[in-house]
């Protein structure tokens, strides 16, 4: 057995309860009377066995035969009558000796024996010395049915004087009586230990014994049940097989000590203890063990017998209250409340950790004193003693305490508890709620000021202004009821936006579905503005802006409409529509105009030339009819575009270039045009200036860049730079300028207008030194709205 503590062992039950102390004793006393009674019994036996054994003896004396028993290992337990000192062996000796060292000299002494000891009755003759015996034997059992041993009885058959049937029949005598004397004592035994085992088996303590080396001998039925272990199973084992390691050496002290016979103290006649066991599982279970010290008549100590109940449920729930008891102190020790326990003599009992720790003292320090010993003069001892004068169960009232030298106020709520002899006080601090509701009073008042300007302007807005769930109107504004023709706020209430729609909306909706897709928006993302068409109560019908925002209060959503009848809107918007309409109308026709008067002033150009017979001249002509077509071209993309503020400049780049190659045709002849152009929308503001200067550098190109050779590439490339910067790049294979040539202060008029127009789009011209001619120009077009692939031809 082992022990969960030094303090567990005690010669007294002292962790138990009366009523379990009371049970234990009750079967040990039961016990021990039945033992008792099974004592005397034995003893009546033992003496009529004496009797019995007496006279066999006497009868052994006189016959020739020798009889003989042993235990179930062959080791001889009894050896009478005559011939036994022919075996060399003394009397204590042959109590040592076994059957097989008397016949060692038989060689089947062993197999005879073993056949006997298997269950089996067997006869065979054996010579010792010059006499030769004729040797019986049969197998003894318990009353479980086991072989426990032998008897056996050898005959002298060598002896011719000595009448052989004589011998054999006071042989079979002899025998029967100690079979009859053997069954006898064993039905005693039997029916004795039969009440004994019927108490123990169905006893539900465990009830157990073990000899004075530790070994268990006895467990009942309860065995299974408390250790998971069937009976057999424990039996022959050591109880330290069964102790937590922990508690196996001040266990094995204990056993030692109780089984200690030189000890000058005798042992107690009942020892209890708690303990912890293991299962056969492996997990622990509590036990409250009683000890019996085991003595025989002469007393001789030979084990223990005890009983042990399993205590693992009250354990448990020890464990449990406990921790209850544990968590409870926490939760008072953390509530923010003065609580106190104080009985009728308007004592303290106890005290929380919070109150302690206000008044800045321990929770022990309260303990008996007078309530009110700290805080002279509140009105805290006056409540607890009219509370307890009246028959009151409960009271609360507020009160101040002055704390530390600081005024708080407390909600004190007081309860009677063990008939009334003592109460238990939960002070509650409620000096911010005190000043919170002095401020929301404060707050209210404010609040329903700013309500009612609200409310003013809520309804002196012209807008209409409702408020709704996803079902309906609920609430308005007066500008509502005007809007939508309703003589009072119950004929709007509880009509959905669908109702004061007509069925579709001007672009064939449904208003119904639209109207749910418009809320459910409103819902999701907090707002939404649309335009809409609602119908008044007469049916007439009215555009109008609407804005719904998402509002919560308490958990609930709803949302607010503000509808603004834009009737007069939408009658201007129609006129400015249409006035913008007559006017872009106007400007294309400018446009178109522009255009055809810079045609004719080309065609003029064109024709004066035909009249002139100086080259120089005429090519001058040529030169300044191909700047207006540049600037005619312009116009005729605007008057052809939908956007009359800007043109597709990397068309209008192509169409320029196109039509410089068909104006110099004869030296266009083997050149090849390659743009890059980035799709980009241009104002005409600097589509003009640049197509200008592209007209210029082509020009220049086509006249004098291939004098000699039949081929060659003009390439004009624009796009834009990490800084959002144009670059346009117009370049020629072809012989390149005079090294000589100061470009920019030139006396020519085609790069001296190139400069100019640079400087009129705000840009940087640069010649880059390379093969043939390359001119980068670099400008900025904030307006500019870049596509996103170049266009290349």
């Amino acid at each position: 057995m082992s022990q969960s503590n030094k303090s567990s062992y005690c010669s007294c039950a002292r962790a138990q309860t009366p009523e379990t102390t009371t049970n234990l004793q009750l079967i040990v006393e039961q016990l021990t009377a039945e033992l008792n009674n099974t004592r005397e019994q034995l003893q009546g036996e033992i003496d009529r066995l004496k009797t019995a054994n007496e006279t066999w003896q006497r009868a052994m004396g006189v016959a020739p035969i020798l009889l003989w028993a042993t235990d179930k290992n062959g080791k001889l337990t009894l050896a009478e009558g005559k011939g036994r000192e022919n075996w060399g062996f003394s009397p204590e000796e042959l109590t040592r000796t076994s059957i097989f060292e008397v016949y060692n000299h038989h060689p089947d002494i062993y197999e005879n024996m073993t056949w006997v000891l298997a269950g089996n009755s067997r006869y065979w003759n054996a010579q010792q010395g010059d006499l030769i015996y004729e040797i019986r034997s049969t197998p003894v059992y318990n009353s479980q049915g086991e072989v426990v041993g032998a008897v056996g009885v050898s005959t002298e058959i060598g002896d011719g004087s000595r009448s052989p049937a004589a011998l054999q029949k006071a042989n079979q005598e002899l025998q029967r009586q100690l079979q009859q004397q053997t069954k006898n004592f064993h039905a005693a035994l039997y029916e004795s230990e039969k009440k004994y085992r019927n108490l123990v088996q169905t006893s539900q303590e465990l009830i157990w014994s073990v000899d004075i080396q530790g070994l268990l001998t006895f467990v009942n039925a309860a065995a299974e049940r408390i250790y998971g272990y069937e009976p057999p199973e424990m039996i022959g084992r050591s109880f330290t097989e069964f102790l937590l390691p922990e508690h196996k050496p001040l266990q094995i002290q204990i056993f030692e000590q109780l089984l200690d016979n030189t000890s000058v103290q005798p042992p107690a006649p009942n020892y209890a203890y708690e303990t912890v066991h293991l299962r056969k599982d492996g997990t622990p279970v509590h036990l409250r063990v009683n000890s019996i010290v085991n003595q025989a008549e002469n007393g001789t100590i030979l084990g223990l017998t005890g009983t042990a109940t399993d205590i693992s449920d009250r354990k448990r729930s020890e464990e449990a209250l406990e921790k209850t008891t544990d968590q409870l102190w926490a939760v008072l020790n953390a509530v923010p409340g003065l609580i106190s326990w104080i009985d009728s003599d308007l004592r303290y009992i106890g005290v929380n950790q919070h109150l302690a720790t206000s008044f800045k003292r321990s929770p022990e320090s309260f303990v008996g004193e007078e309530i009110g010993f700290l805080e002279r003069g509140s009105n805290f001892g006056q409540l607890l003693r009219q509370f307890f004068e009246s028959s009151d169960r409960e009271t609360s009232q507020e009160i101040e305490i002055e704390i530390n030298g600081s005024l708080r106020n407390y909600l004190i709520v007081a309860q009677k508890y063990h008939q009334g002899t003592a109460a238990v006080s939960v002070g509650i601090d409620i000096t911010d709620r005190k000043r919170a509701e002095a401020q929301k009073t404060k707050l209210i008042a404010s609040l329903q000021e700013s309500e009612h300007k609200f409310r003013s302007l809520y309804e002196a807005t012209s807008d209409a202004v409702m408020l709704l769930n996803e079902e309906m109107f609920f609430d308005c504004n007066f500008a509502t009821l005007k809007m939508f023709g309703c003589s009072k706020k119950e004929d709007f209430y509880g009509k959905h936006p669908r109702d004061l729609s007509p069925p579709f909306q001007p672009k064939g909706e449904d208003s119904k579905t639209l109207s749910k897709q418009k809320i459910a928006t409103a819902m999701e993302t907090g707002s939404c503005r649309f335009d809409w068409v609602h119908k008044r109560l007469d049916g007439s019908e009215f555009p109008a802006e609407v804005l719904l925002n998402s509002m919560e209060i308490n958990g609930e959503k709803f949302l607010q409409a503000v509808v603004r009848d834009i009737t007069d809107r939408k009658r201007d918007e129609d006129q400015i529509k249409a006035s913008l309409a007559e006017k872009e109308v106007l400007l294309q026709e400018i446009h178109h105009r522009v255009k055809n008067n810079l045609q004719v002033i080309s065609s003029l150009l064109k024709l004066q030339s035909r009249y002139i017979q100086d080259s120089h001249v005429t090519e001058m002509l040529k030169e300044s009819q191909n700047r207006v077509r540049s600037m005619a071209l312009v116009h005729e993309q605007l008057y052809q575009s939908k956007d009359l503020s800007k043109i597709d400049f990397a068309d209008y780049i192509h169409n320029l270039a196109q039509n410089l190659f068909q104006a110099y045709e004869i030296n266009a002849k083997g050149i090849k045009l390659q743009t890059k152009i980035a799709p980009c929308f241009m104002n005409i503001d600097t589509a003009v200036p640049c197509g200008l200067i592209i007209n210029e550098f082509v020009t220049n190109s086509l006249k004098y860049a291939f004098p000699e050779q039949p081929q060659g590439t003009i390439k004009i490339d624009f796009s834009f730079d990490n800084d959002r910067v144009c670059v346009l790049v117009v370049s020629d294979s072809g012989i390149g300028l005079p090294k000589d040539l100061d470009y920019k202060n030139s006396r020519t008029l085609g790069l001296r207008l190139v400069v100019s127009l640079v400087k009129q789009i705000r840009g940087n011209i640069e010649l880059v030194k390379t093969a043939g001619t390359v001119f980068k120009i670099t400008f900025s077009q904030p307006e500019m709205h870049q596509e996103s692939k170049p266009n290349v031809k």
